[in-house]
């Protein structure tokens, strides 16, 4: 709470920032006392004593999403926060205080400190022997005790082998510019967008310097053409799929996406605001928001009922009143008077999409969507599935029903194609491993495993949606950082992979994606079966855009690495040669 009258009540960003300061300076050098772990009537640690939790929690909570660079050179499912884990092993490792009260404190001093150039704990000998993504090998090396890992997974292994590997720096961002510079110009086509504010890409012709213009197709060109050219604006992050549901009843083949739910993103974003503004008309109140907060700024807004009432301030500093539609200067143009105000939005798919396609075209051509099928016959189900694609974004609290102000139709926000089924407590949880499918003519509920096995291939997939970046947006201060969610509507960009991974994977790609069939297993042959869901070779785990693009990067990493290789050797005995390049 604020203190005296007219101070201005602390953020707790800025409350962890003072708690942080207290803490002893980082990057101190100090001397802890340990104990022998091989006596067994050793005194106890600080951890067996107590634990500084609430600050850890802090810091934790800050560190979120936003891990360490370390850990960003791979994904890690149940990757843990690395803040958690070296408070662990410090207090395991230090000898707790005569006054146990003392314990958590005496951690949370030293948590910030260099422990490595007094040795405190190299003499401590840590095994993890589950791995994993490695947090606690690392952070374990940092404090600088002796880490033994290991882990049946050969990605865990090869994903903490480079976390730990000793490396020159300049060299490797020599090596990622050479990559950079070699794969990007290949693979941009495929992840270019338009901005739905209106702010549109431009690709610039090398050799001239030339902006091209709308007319131009960066698809239509060769894979060796492509540097030539180069490309400036929004781009796509990621791509959102579904898998669908191939129904299997006589007569049906129709395809339902399998979804729980038709929510696919929740987002609280932070706009500048001017609270509880006045209209010099209606006297009414609302809010002032210095920017729109959309996640998806091109698609359908509904705003809750629950929701306060608010305006957006134009470019000339006026407000539409949202009551009476008359036009106030806004209060916060002049003074820049703003408050951070949070809003609450989610993100649906809508029912349209979710019902669904027929499993063939009107010819009835059997479409595709499967890792084993033609790029033809993907190319027709692309288009189909995006021809369907709406997106609507939900202002407020969610409801459990909201209308599409669009088509008008109903959305539950609570249902999906996955049926529903009462616990013994009668709460209602999804039942796995099923789907209904949403033709208008069937609705039954079919088993995903066995319709899918029926076909002798992997479900078909589609995708519904992506999320991009603007630095037009982000240079104008809009909500979300440049971001943006659109509905997957460019088929062309799948479509255009699909028929490049065909020409080239049997050909200058065919070394550099995996074919082998995936060994069996206890949990991928006998307790959860692959090849019945059609998953009997690594690469049908990949849609053709992933398999391209991963394998162009891979291709390059190879090519790329004599000469990585030979700068490293060569570098000290010809410094002229290197300097010049």
């Amino acid at each position: 709470m604020a203190g005296t009258a007219g101070t201005p009540k602390k953020t707790k960003k800025e409350r962890i920032a003072e708690e942080v300061a207290k803490a002893v300076g980082a990057g101190r050098e100090v001397s802890v006392e340990t104990v022998d772990f091989s006596d067994p009537n050793r005194p106890k640690t600080c951890l067996e004593v107590d634990f500084p939790i609430l600050p850890i929690n802090q810091i934790a909570a800050i560190e979120g999403n936003a891990g360490k660079p370390i850990y960003q050179m791979s994904k890690w499912w149940a990757r843990r926060r690395s803040s958690v884990f070296r408070s662990l092993l410090i207090a395991a490792a230090m000898k707790a205080p005569d006054d146990p009260a003392e314990a958590a404190k005496a951690v949370w001093d030293v948590y910030y400190a260099n422990f490595q150039p007094k040795q405190n704990f190299s003499h401590l000998k840590v095994a993890d022997i589950f791995m994993g993504g490695g947090t606690t090998i690392v952070e374990g090396a940092r404090l600088g005790m002796q880490m033994f890992g290991c882990d049946i997974n050969p990605v865990a292994w090869f994903v903490v082998k480079n976390e730990l590997a000793q490396v020159d720096i300049e060299e490797v961002k020599a090596l990622l510019a050479d990559i950079e510079a070699e794969v990007k110009p290949q693979i941009m086509p495929f992840y270019t967008c338009d901005c739905p504010r209106g702010h549109k890409g431009t690709w610039t012709d090398l050799s001239t310097g030339k902006i091209l213009g709308a007319e131009f197709d960066p698809l239509g060109l060769a894979p060796e053409q492509r540097k030539g050219y180069t490309y400036s604006g929004p781009e796509i992050i990621y791509v959102f799929w579904a898998k669908h549901g191939p129904c299997q009843v006589t007569g049906c083949g129709h395809r339902t996406p399998i979804m729980s739910s038709p929510v696919m993103a929740i987002k609280t974003l932070t706009v500048k605001a001017h609270l509880d503004h006045k209209c010099s008309n209606c006297g009414a109140v609302y809010d002032e928001e210095k920017h729109e907060a959309r996640m998806a700024p091109g698609v359908g807004l509904v705003v809750a009922e629950t929701e306060k009432p608010y305006a957006i301030v134009d470019e000339s500093g006026h407000v539409t009143c949202p009551h009476c539609r008359h036009i106030d200067n806004a209060f916060g143009w002049t003074n820049q008077k703003w408050q951070n105000k949070k809003v609450n939005l989610s993100l649906l798919v809508h029912p349209q999409w979710l019902a669904g396609s027929p499993g063939t075209a009107p010819d009835g051509t059997p479409y595709g969507g499967s890792a084993t099928d033609t790029p033809e016959a993907t190319a027709a189900w692309n288009q189909e599935r995006a021809s369907k694609i709406k997106l609507l974004e939900v202002r407020g609290e969610l409801p459990e029903e909201v209308i599409c102000p669009e088509t008008g139709m109903a959305i539950k926000t609570g249902e999906g194609s996955i049926p529903l089924k009462k616990t013994a407590s009668g709460k209602e949880t999804t039942e796995g491993g099923k789907f209904v499918c949403q033709a208008p003519t069937c609705g039954q509920k079919r088993v995903v495993v066995k319709d899918v096995a029926a076909t002798h291939k992997t479900a078909p997939v589609a995708a519904y949606a992506y999320q991009a970046y603007c630095p037009e947006c982000d240079e104008e201060g809009y909500p979300y950082n440049g971001r943006f969610f659109a509905p997957f509507q460019e088929y062309k960009l799948l479509n255009s992979a699909e028929f490049e991974w065909f020409d080239r994977k049997d050909s200058d790609l065919k070394d550099f994606y995996p074919t082998s069939e995936i060994p069996f297993g206890h949990m991928t042959h006998q307790r959860q079966p692959l090849p019945d869901h059609g998953y009997t070779h690594w690469w049908k785990m990949f849609n053709a855009r992933q398999l391209l693009i991963h394998s162009v990067i891979l291709k390059s990493i190879h090519q790329l690495k004599l000469k990585f290789w030979l700068r490293l050797v060569l570098k000290d005995k010809y410094p002229d040669y290197f300097s010049a390049e």
